[in-house]
């Protein structure tokens, strides 16, 4: 209830602003809530994301940029996580951003949760970006190149490399981090390919999804992804593969996804597959069959969602799951 406090005290003071101000500042946000269920023993209502932003607009300065952004979730016991505290610079087609953010990794980890077509993003996405399991953030500096049509975009990062749901004073480690984006234009249609990649050193740290519980890794870590997206008028295919390699030790993951739109109606299907370095997880890939209703864009979007396992012709791990999502303006 404190941290509710404080998100109502910041949309608030957003309020109070003057007009001079609030010309200067761009703010929103949206909830999620979200009810599941495997028909058996779990049944379960939640928030899923209660999210707020707060970013500078374009009369703010020529040059610099900021945003913040907080949220709340059930599945973080309804604890206020301040997730992005971003400063940029931009110089015509290069930029600089400094501070706490998620670092260029991936494709769908950079496709917003409101306009996601699935209710979450797959398994090796979570686990396999830089800093998946670890907070997605982390605190660095990343440098940013977009050419003026933007076919080419392409970032390089330096971080301290342990997220951020720990301090380190004394931190011994960092971790550098690629990506690069192509845009090829085609007709009406967007395609897009493009691959990422990470070098971290670590002393001590725990990765969980990863690597087992309570197990500490010191060494080097080397991360790798590519990516592929195609959209249509009324229908979008896109794919990623992830790996990420503890001195000859290796995770791997991928995901298929494919999205069929008519008018406000979305039908989708996605195969994913996730094997970690944990040896008591069950490394079976996953299904997903969905129905999306978009009664207002991405404003107003009610979601229902099926993802479940097969094992020898039976469907296990089945999660039923319906989701309403409201944007605030």
């Amino acid at each position: 209830m404190k941290k509710l406090s404080v998100l109502l005290f910041l949309i608030f003071t957003i309020s109070a602003f003057s007009q001079e101000n609030l010309a200067k500042l761009e703010w929103n946000g949206y909830a999620q809530l979200c009810a599941s269920s495997n028909f058996i023993d779990n049944n379960s209502f939640s928030l899923r994301r209660l999210k707020f932003w707060m970013k500078s607009s374009p009369e703010f300065s020529e040059h610099w940029s900021y945003k913040v952004q907080a949220t709340i979730s059930s599945i973080a016991q309804e604890k206020f996580f301040l997730q992005d505290v971003k400063i940029a610079y931009t110089l015509g087609l290069f930029s600089v951003d400094f501070g706490q953010f998620v670092p260029e990794y991936s494709l769908q980890r950079f496709q917003s949760d409101y306009s996601l077509s699935t209710i979450e993003r797959a398994k090796a996405i979570d686990a396999l970006i830089p800093s998946g399991s670890l907070g997605v953030r982390d605190i660095g500096i990343q440098a940013n190149f977009s050419s003026k049509n933007k076919h080419i975009q392409t970032h390089f990062g330096i971080f301290n490399g342990y997220g951020v749901k720990e301090y380190r004073f004394q931190n011994q480690g960092y971790m550098l981090s690629h990506k690069t984006i192509l845009n090829i234009p085609l007709n009406q249609n967007k395609f897009q390919i493009g691959y990422s990649l990470q070098y971290r050193y670590t002393q001590n740290l725990e990765i969980p999804k990863v690597l087992p519980d309570s197990f500490l890794y010191t060494g080097n870590d080397f991360r790798s992804n590519i990516f592929v997206h195609f959209q249509a008028r009324f229908f979008e295919l896109q794919a990623e593969y992830l790996n990420a390699n503890f001195e000859g030790e290796k995770a791997e993951g991928f995901y298929f996804l494919s999205t069929l739109n008519v008018n406000k109606n979305q039908f989708v299907f996605s195969y994913e597959k996730y094997t970690d370095l944990i040896e008591k997880t069950t490394d079976k890939p996953y299904y997903r069959l969905a129905y999306n209703y978009l009664i207002n864009k991405n404003k107003i979007k009610l979601y229902f969602d099926n993802f479940f396992q097969i094992n020898e012709g039976k469907i296990e791990n089945y999660i039923a799951s319906i989701q309403m999502q409201v944007f605030f303006k």
